[in-house]
Formats: structure tokens, sequence, C-alpha cells
């Protein structure tokens, strides 16, 4: 149809932006019948588009006939149709449109696309020539191509296009890729992408966890893929660009990235078929950034100087023996390592206070002097970042942990093969408050390649190995990633742990396995069934359970609008807002729904209620003391409650469970307002009322007293 006003003054502006529209040829443009799609093209298709129908203009009058015309129109139609399959061959710019079948296996060649796609091409081209020769027509054949792809293709398609942004094509490409992995879960090519695709999905998800929790889960697809197939070349080009573009301070996954980059760079300079060349140069720029983000200058600068040799010469290939001298490991430094005195200083400080780590931190300023294996030096800086640990300084707590983590970091990045390294910062990563920090991932990237090592595992103590697997768990936990963090618990629970450890996986299972129930029936139950069966619920949150959380919430705000004047509902409505903070999704939540429950708590409690003191002393003991110097109320509620359970033994206001509890954190916070002695006496007194208790065994040793 012909171009309106409207379009011809748009299509003439975007031409004269380019430079190009001749003020001659305006009125025979207003004329032409283009189709309106061409308005939405770039300015070049436009511009394409408009020159060559310029170009017709000039020579229409020496075409011989119409015939000729037809004849002519086909050789172009079918030349557009050539471009448009070369065009969708050709691979992204940060991961490759894979053939399904491009895999390198001891250096062999890999197969190229199959004779299905030759076949489709051949077909549609022969079919469009019998069309008559428009512009409309090119568009609908070139529709028809992308209707002929398998599913696979589709949604690698749709991946490639969700790399570039498109977020849409991310959530098709996931999920038709997350179709294809479940009928085909053997088949590494799926599985590679649905890896790389749910990592898309962590790019653009909203929530931090979110974020966290599909990164991790799409590189535990590609981990998988790689370790099952270490020469699957698509794997390794979407596991090594998905690792290069995650932020080391969360995930530490460059050194991944290089591992991936340098087989890649290998297996090219041994067969120049499994990358193109442009491929190849994106790899060795991607290098270079991997070393320099890792400080490794050398390295970075040797592959700096094979980028640049390969832009003057694309057929240069490095000498072989120089690659494998860059591809050795960075030699470890020696020294004597750890003594059994070293270890002592630091466990008394790992689970003491400030006295410990004091003592432990005027041990090592002169042991690291005399001694510089690396596990030593990290060792120092996890004593460094326990005075944050214990600090009531806000500065001091943020300062030192951001300081410690980036020291980590560097050190595990200059020695990766020491796994002592790894398994002291991954202790460290549980330590620090997931919600400011994200040090979960850290973790679990740790302790997995723990886990892998069997010469650690294998020379380390079963207790070690049992500890590994269950701060796993913790780990996943943490990420709100709850099927993993379950199925490492049920295997550790087969491997038959100590009993105490086992009751301790046993009930994560249990806070983890609550079900959401209907809230309604409690508008038909009793003051003394409704407040039974909520303090329960109330309990299951405290303990992991968002879900019982949330509903103990709710609950508590149903029994104050049935009873508004008792002090239980409003005691345990305060709490479980507290709760709704500890599971907060950001900091600036997680302060407002804690400050609201603290002004709750200060009116709450009308009289001598000693279950409601101790209620109200572990939500002040849980509460960071940087933020909100809450010890000294912690220390008044526990002491109140201590000595009405030793006053009436024969009907205690709290459980056992709960007093051993309740002496083990009375102790630390005398330790932290510096009553040592009384913290002393307090554990002492924890040893003999249950000393096979985990927490009789975490403070035997600063009492002195062996179990």
């Amino acid at each position: 149809m012909l171009y309106n006003k409207k379009n011809a003054e748009l299509l003439r502006k975007l031409a004269r932006g380019n430079g190009f529209l001749p003020s001659s040829n305006k009125q025979f443009l207003n004329n032409l019948p283009i189709p309106n799609s061409i308005l939405e093209m770039s300015n070049k298709t436009t511009e394409s588009i408009i020159n060559h129908l310029l170009e017709a203009r000039k020579t229409e009058k020496n075409l011989p006939s119409k015939q000729s015309k037809e004849k002519k129109n086909k050789v172009e139609q079918k030349q557009k149709l050539k471009n448009t399959y070369d065009k969708r061959d050709k691979k992204s710019t940060y991961v490759p449109n894979l053939p399904k079948n491009r895999n390198v296996k001891g250096k062999t060649t890999p197969q190229n696309y199959n004779e299905s796609s030759k076949r489709e091409k051949e077909l549609v081209i022969k079919k469009a020539e019998s069309k008559p020769t428009t512009i409309k027509n090119a568009a609908e054949a070139e529709s028809n191509v992308s209707r002929n792809l398998s599913p696979l293709e589709e949604a690698i398609k749709n991946h490639d296009d969700g790399i570039k942004g498109n977020k849409l094509s991310v959530k098709k490409a996931y999920t038709a890729l997350k179709d294809l992995y479940e009928k085909h879960p053997k088949d590494l090519n799926i599985k590679s992408y649905f890896g790389s695709a749910t990592t898309l999905l962590a790019r653009d998800a909203s929530s931090v966890t979110d974020k966290m929790k599909y990164a991790l889960e799409g590189l535990k697809q590609l981990d998988q893929v790689v370790e099952s197939n270490p020469d699957f070349i698509p794997a390794r080009i979407l596991r090594g660009n998905v690792s290069y573009r995650l932020p080391e301070l969360y995930f530490q996954r460059t050194a991944t990235a290089i591992e991936d980059f340098r087989y890649l760079i290998e297996a090219y300079e041994s067969n120049n078929s499994i990358l193109s060349e442009r491929e190849y140069g994106e790899i060795l720029k991607n290098l270079v950034g991997a070393f320099t983000r890792l400080n490794q200058h050398e390295n970075a600068q040797n592959y700096q100087e094979k980028l640049k040799a390969f832009k003057q010469s694309d057929n240069t290939i490095a000498n072989t023996e120089t690659q494998s001298q860059m591809m050795s490991s960075v030699d470890e430094t020696t020294g004597e390592g750890l003594t059994e005195e070293a270890k002592n200083f630091y466990l008394n400080a790992l689970n003491g206070g400030q006295k410990e780590v004091k003592e432990a931190l005027s041990f090592f300023e002169v042991f690291v002097l005399t001694n510089t294996a690396p596990e030593v030096e990290m060792t120092y800086i996890d004593l460094q970042s326990m005075i944050g640990r214990d600090s009531i300084n806000t500065y001091e707590m943020f300062g030192s942990a951001i300081k410690s983590m980036k020291a980590m970091d560097t050190l595990i990045n200059e020695h990766p093969t020491i796994s002592e390294l790894r398994l002291i910062r991954a202790r460290h990563s549980l330590r620090l408050p997931e919600m400011f920090f994200r040090r979960a991932a850290i973790a679990v990237s740790d302790i997995e390649m723990l886990l892998k090592d069997t010469t650690f595992i294998d020379e380390a103590e079963l207790v070690v190995h049992y500890q590994l697997l269950f701060d796993l768990g913790n780990a996943y936990e943490k990420l709100e990633m709850l099927e993993n963090a379950q199925e490492i618990w049920n295997k550790l629970l087969k491997m038959q742990p100590s009993e105490e450890l086992k009751n301790r996986i046993q009930e994560k299972i249990d806070v983890h396995s609550y079900k959401e129930i209907d809230i309604r029936i409690f508008s038909f139950y009793s003051q003394e069934k409704m407040y039974s069966k909520a303090k329960e619920i109330h309990l299951m949150g405290a303990k992991g359970s968002r879900i019982a959380a949330k509903q103990s919430l709710e609950l508590w705000e149903l029994a104050r609008s049935r009873f508004p004047n008792c002090e239980i509902a409003n005691t345990y409505y305060a709490a479980s807002v507290a709760l709704m903070g500890k599971y907060a999704s950001d900091p600036q939540e997680m302060f407002g729904e804690t400050i609201k429950a603290l002004k709750l708590l200060k009116t709450s409690i009308k009289s001598n209620n000693t279950e409601l003191k101790y209620l109200r002393g572990c939500i002040y003991y849980n509460l960071p003391e940087g933020f909100f110097h809450s010890s000294d109320k912690a220390v008044r509620d526990f002491k109140a409650v201590k000595l009405a359970y030793e006053q009436n033994s024969e009907n205690p206001p709290i459980t056992q469970e709960q007093y051993v509890k309740l002496l083990y954190d009375l102790g630390h916070l005398y330790k932290k307002t510096s009553f040592v002695d009384k913290a002393l006496k307090t554990w002492k007194t924890l040893i003999n009322e249950a000393p096979q208790s985990h927490y009789a065994q975490q403070v035997a040793s600063q009492v002195g007293e062996e179990i």
C-alpha cells in the first residue's frame, strides 16, 4: 500500500539522518508501495532497502522485459534467504549458538551441523522461488524458517536473545529447556543450556536471595556436565562465560572461568574447527580479564601478548611448550604449617570470646613472622575477623568482616589447591549474617570442593567430614534452597553420625517439613487449645521455618483480637513480629520489624511470667549488639528464668533442653559484658547438667574441664 504522509515523513527523516537521501528522490519515495514493517527495522536496514529501491529506479529502463525482472528477483530472493541462514548460523558474542553434536573428546574433530538443517534450508529456498518476489514474501519466508526450528534450536535461540538482555526470551528459554531436560535428562547439550538459562534467571531476578539461588542451581548443572564429560565443548563455553560474569565477591568462580577458557584455548590450538576465530579471540580477551581480576598480572600479560599476536595474524598459534607452562599451576608457598599449639589457640578463639581472641592474636602476631605457610596466614586473617565478631561497634563489625573477606579471597586465588584455606573461609562465610554479606554461596562452593577432594577427606577425621556435610546443608538453608539442604542432611543421616549430630539434623528436617495449615479453624478453638498449638507453630518458626513464622504472626494476631488484654497473646505476637524481621529480605525491612517488636515488648509483659521472660530474653539475645545494645536486658531476663527453674524443679517453667541452652547463652552474655568469672561458673553448671550435650562440648575447653 502507499505510504501516508506521516509514514513518508518518518522514512525521510530516517534517511536524512543517515545523510544519503537526495532531495530529487523525495517524490519517488513518497509514491513507492513499501510495507509498513520497514518502519520497525533499524536505520541501517531502512537505508539498505531505500538504496536498493533507488538503484532499482535507475536500472528499471535497462531491464529488457518483465520476465527478466522476475528472474532477477528470484535470484535476489534466494540470496536473501541464504543470508538469513548465514546470519542465524553465526555465534553470539557472549555464548555461541552451538550445534547439538559439537563435542571434542580426546581432541577429535567435532561434528558439524546435521544434514537435516541443510535439507530444511534447501526446501524452504526452493519453495520461495515459486512465489512472487516482494519484501513481504521475504519476511514470510524467514518466519517460516523460524517455525521450522526444532524445540531445542528454538530454546537456544531464545537463550541467546536472553543473553543480549531480552528478559522475556530468558523465561521462554528456561521453560522450554526445563521441559526438554525433564524428558531427556542425559542429554548434555540440553543440560548445559538449561544450566546457563537458569543463571540468566538469576541475572534478572529482583530478590537477592533468588539471584543467589538461581545462580547456584545453574552452576550446579554446568558443573555436573563438565564433571561427567570434561571434553564437552558447549558446557565449557557456557560455564566459562557464566563464571566470568558472576560477581567474584559472592561466587568466587573466576578460577572456574580460567580453567574453562584455558581448556578451550588448548583445545582450539590442537583442533581449530571447534571454535570460530572470533570466539577464540573473545575467549583470549576474557582470560586476560579473569587473570587481571585475580591480580595474576604475569599470566594476564602472557595471554595479552597471545591476543595481540592473534589479532595481527589470525593463524598464529602459540608454541605448545609455552602453552604448557601457562597451564601449570602456581607453586604453593611452603612452610611449617599450623603447630598443635597454634591450633589450640585458634580453636579457643573460635569457640570463645574477646579474651581468647586477644590471646590467639598475640600468639599469631609472632608466629606468622617465622612461618610463611598459607594456612597460617589464613588462620591469622580469620582471627582478625573475630575482633569484629565480638565487637559492639558497628563500624568495627562491618570493617573487620569486609577486610577479612577480601584478604581470604585473595589468598585462595593465590593458592587455589590448598584445601585448609577453603575450610577456614567456608566457616567464616557461614558465621557472617547472610542478609548483610551474602557469603553462603561462597560456603557452598568451598565445601563442595572440599568434599570432592578425596585426599583431604581421607586424611580428615570422620567428624570433620560429617560437619562439612551438615554445614553444606546449613549453607543451602541460608540460600533458601531447602530441597538441596534436606537432600544433604538425609545423606548424612545414612552415614551414622553421632547421636548429638543426628538429633540436630533430624530437628532441621522436621522444622522444614512443616506444612501450612488452615488457621480459620483456630477461631473455634478454646483459648487453651489455641495457645498450645500457636506456641508450637511459633517454635517451629523460631527454629527456622519461614512458613511457620508467617503463620505464627497470623495466629497470634487472631489471638489478640479474641483476647485483647492477654499478656501471653501480646508477647507472642511481639515475638512473631521479631521473627518476621529475622526472615526479612533486606536490612531496611529487618530493622523496621525488629524496632516494632521491641516497642511491643516494652508493654506486653504485665506480670512475673517466667515463660514470657524467657521468650523476651531469647529475642534480646539474638539481636546484633552493635545495632540494638540489648545484652543487658537479655542477662536480666535469663537470670530471672534461671532462678525460677532452679527453685521449681518439680514444676519447672521451661524444659530441661531450654534450660541447658539458657546456660550456654547466659555464659556468652557474661563474657561479652566482661563478667568472665560468672561466665565460667555458669558453664560449669551447664557441664554438670548436660555433660554430653553439644553446648557442653563447646565450652569445656574454656572451663578447663574434660568431658
